[in-house]
């Protein structure tokens, strides 16, 4: 069972975690990738933005995970993404 919201909200499939203004995800280069922001509403508009909907493929860091899995450089399967 999730233990924040967030956590059930979540559609985009790099989403790992997330503080009180950060956000993790699987790593473009490494294991994961930390965003930084300046205020929690950032963050939190930031996740209702791109984390929880179906625009995930607007956040940069989604698209050049993508660019890992296209070109093959990322061991998980692309096939069983969903955005």
């Amino acid at each position: 069972m999730a233990n924040k919201t967030i956590d059930a909200l979540v559609f985009c499939p790099f989403y790992m975690s997330e503080a009180k203004t950060t956000i993790t995800c699987e790593g473009i280069i490494g294991d994961y990738t930390v965003s930084r922001f300046h205020s929690e509403k950032e963050k939190a508009d930031h996740e209702k933005n791109f984390c929880t909907g179906v625009f995930c493929k607007g956040c940069s860091i989604h698209a050049a995970i993508m660019q890992n899995y296209s070109h093959g450089t990322n061991s998980k399967t692309a096939g069983t993404l969903r955005c």
